[in-house]
């Protein structure tokens, strides 16, 4: 067995044995991909599935939205709220910490383990989401630059 089926085996371990589908399913499909008739899409879900994964969250998003189920009513007043700016900045943070991650990803992507065992063990024991790899990944760039700036 390769190193690489082993690492996939153990995280699909883990998301079963901390409950967590997310991670288990994702595991388990990325096993299917490792299989020789469907080898050839693995390079595809490199590529592509970050953005076709951000692409489908904004979808949910949105659908909320289309269904009724999240009242529009005065958008402006929903905007400049306090709610409504604290998630402004919220969202302006997020999109700002992600560019960093995915640089951070292209510039070193040995960093996916430790993104991979970080978002394994907060949605184990913490209750976590395993839903922001690229947020994770800006956090790590953020953590690595001040590193770098105090001690490097």
């Amino acid at each position: 067995m390769s190193r690489e089926i082993a690492v996939v085996l153990v995280v699909l371990a883990l998301g079963v044995f901390g409950r967590n589908t997310v991670i288990a399913a994702s595991a388990l499909v990325t096993l299917v991909l490792m299989l020789p008739p469907f080898r050839a899409l693995l390079p595809l879900a490199s590529d592509y599935g970050i953005r076709a994964g951000l692409t489908m969250l904004m979808i949910a998003v949105l659908a909320e939205l289309a269904l009724g189920r999240v009242p529009i009513g005065d958008l402006t007043k929903q905007i400049w709220s306090i709610d409504g700016l604290f998630a402004v900045v919220g969202g302006l943070v997020a999109s700002w910490m992600s560019a960093r991650g995915v640089t951070l990803l292209a510039q070193r992507p040995q960093v996916t383990i430790g993104l991979v065992v970080g978002s394994i063990m907060a949605a184990s024991f913490l209750g976590g989401v395993p839903t922001g790899p690229i947020f994770a990944a800006g956090l790590a760039a953020l953590l690595l630059g001040l590193w770098q700036m105090f001690f490097g």
